[in-house]
């Protein structure tokens, strides 16, 4: 990896000629990515979702991809893998910039934060706020939370919104102050109050805070963990009978660079939290990164957490399972986790499994469903949305319950009123972006539905049953530069 000191002088060298670096995970890039870069402290822009079309999923290696723009926003250049040497990598660039001529080589790209847009998308306009990532909860007295983080006071803050008995209230700010927070989930509890995870910058690091909110007022904040080399990824869950998960992952520094994650879990104890659990196995290589944790409750005192590994062969029991896959573990009631299975795609060939969604239905059974990227029945390129739950000891071949040649991403799996399961997810069009629903199961698979929105553009679902067992869905809608949270009834 190039030393972080050069790569900053190389971003700043340059930036005024439209030269960008950037990079992208397969599956859902937006918050893996942010996380990303918020860990390495990197200030380099991501491709936005109005020049979507020319995103590419590519493999980081030192500095990972660069993209050369002229002034109406086409990408005229982008390659990945250009070498270690900052000097080989600049005449790379330099060879780029001399190709381009007419007008567009003097006009400069607007950038806003860590977005960068075509020269049409002025200053003037007024500042680009982004409204991001909402999470939707139902509590267990029928009242619905969402929550989201928006950077429109100049900072990264975190907001809550509750609906009673279907209107909606104002939002709370949970966390305003002016550390970067960020990555939110949410909990419903008795009495309408609400419990809040999420990512902030402390004095050194970044670390998972909570914070209940109580009759319209946030508490004072309790940081979770005090991590060496950040804490991220946090997911909350409440069980039937009201035991309350959290479950994140922390890097850990290997020599000079920060290359491992390892996942980690606590239950609710009291007003604090238990001693947290590793997930992720101790027996494996260091270098084998862990990701993007969920957790669900197994309603007997347990807890069943699934997430993304990057795979190399190293358990003694040998899933059938390849590369970047997705792993689950059970974690009793006395905080003892269990044995590793392997829910991902069972066949031969790097499949590439991202973004696990997890459900427990009324039995007890976990069933888990994730995006992929590799094994689309539509063509190596086209992405998919599979399915698979345990089977006695162990899980069984995945269904394919999606699939589609543009992007997926999103995908949320939930226990419907009638003992069943709905999957809710997002997937490009050639105009924007939609939102379906598909009942799934041990039943054959229901009816693809689209979920009626007026975004053109809406993103990034998360979803949720009242307690009258209708389905609610937040999504971003990224229509206009300014991006807006919205809640929609579904059923």
């Amino acid at each position: 990896m190039v030393e972080a000191s050069r790569v900053g002088a190389l971003l700043k060298k340059y930036e005024k000629k439209n030269v960008f670096f950037f990079h992208t995970l397969g599956g859902d890039g937006e918050l893996p990515v942010l996380h990303y870069k918020k860990h390495y402290r990197l200030h380099y822009p991501v491709i936005p979702d109005n020049l979507d079309w020319m995103r590419h999923l590519i493999r980081v290696s030192g500095i990972s991809n660069v993209a050369v723009f002229g002034g109406d926003g086409v990408c005229v250049f982008n390659k990945g893998d250009t070498g270690q040497d900052l000097d080989d990598f600049c005449k790379v660039i330099d060879r780029a910039l001399a190709k381009i001529k007419g007008p567009n080589a003097k006009k400069k790209a607007y950038v806003e934060g860590t977005t960068v847009y075509a020269p049409k998308v002025k200053k003037k306009d007024g500042k680009i706020t982004h409204q991001r990532m909402s999470r939707l909860a139902a509590g267990p007295d029928g009242i619905l939370h969402l929550v989201y983080f928006s950077d429109e006071k100049g900072s990264n803050d975190i907001y809550l919104r509750s609906c009673v008995k279907g209107t909606w209230g104002k939002d709370v700010v949970v966390a305003g102050s002016k550390a970067d927070e960020y990555a939110p989930t949410v909990v419903g509890l008795p009495g309408g109050r609400a419990l809040v995870a999420y990512v902030a910058m402390g004095k050194k690091c970044y670390d998972i805070f909570t914070v209940r909110v109580d009759k319209g007022k946030a508490k004072k904040p309790k940081q979770v963990t005090r991590s060496r080399d950040d804490a991220m990824g946090p997911v909350l869950a409440r069980g039937l009978k009201g035991d309350i998960w959290l479950t994140w992952y922390e890097w850990a520094v290997m020599g000079e660079y920060s290359r491992d994650r390892e996942v980690f879990l606590a239950r609710a104890k009291g007003k604090g939290w238990s001693r947290k659990v590793q997930i992720s196995p101790r027996s494996v290589p260091t270098y084998e990164d862990h990701g993007e944790p969920v957790v669900c409750s197994d309603n007997k005192g347990g807890a069943w957490v699934a997430w993304t590994w990057d795979y190399h062969g190293t358990l003694q029991s040998k899933p059938p399972v390849d590369e970047n896959s997705i792993f689950l573990r059970h974690v009793s009631k006395k905080l003892k986790p269990g044995n590793i299975l392997a829910p991902g795609f069972r066949g031969e060939g790097r499949a590439r499994d991202y973004v696990p969604t997890l459900a427990v239905t009324a039995e007890g059974t976990p069933w888990i469903a994730w995006d992929n990227s590799h094994k689309s029945s539509q063509g190596y390129n086209a992405k998919a949305i599979f399915l698979n739950h345990l089977a006695g000891d162990d899980f069984r071949e995945q269904d394919e319950v999606s699939a589609h040649k543009g992007q997926i991403d999103s995908p949320g799996l939930l226990v419907d009123p009638g003992g069943g399961l709905r999957l809710v997810w997002g997937q490009e069009t050639r105009n924007g972006w939609e939102l379906m629903q598909r009942s799934v199961g041990k039943e054959k698979p229901g009816k693809v539905k689209r979920i009626k929105v007026k975004s053109k553009r809406p993103r990034f679902p998360s979803a949720c049953f009242d307690a009258q067992g209708r389905l609610w869905v937040s999504y971003t809608d990224t229509s206009s530069k300014n991006w807006k949270v919205r809640v929609v009834k579904a059923d």
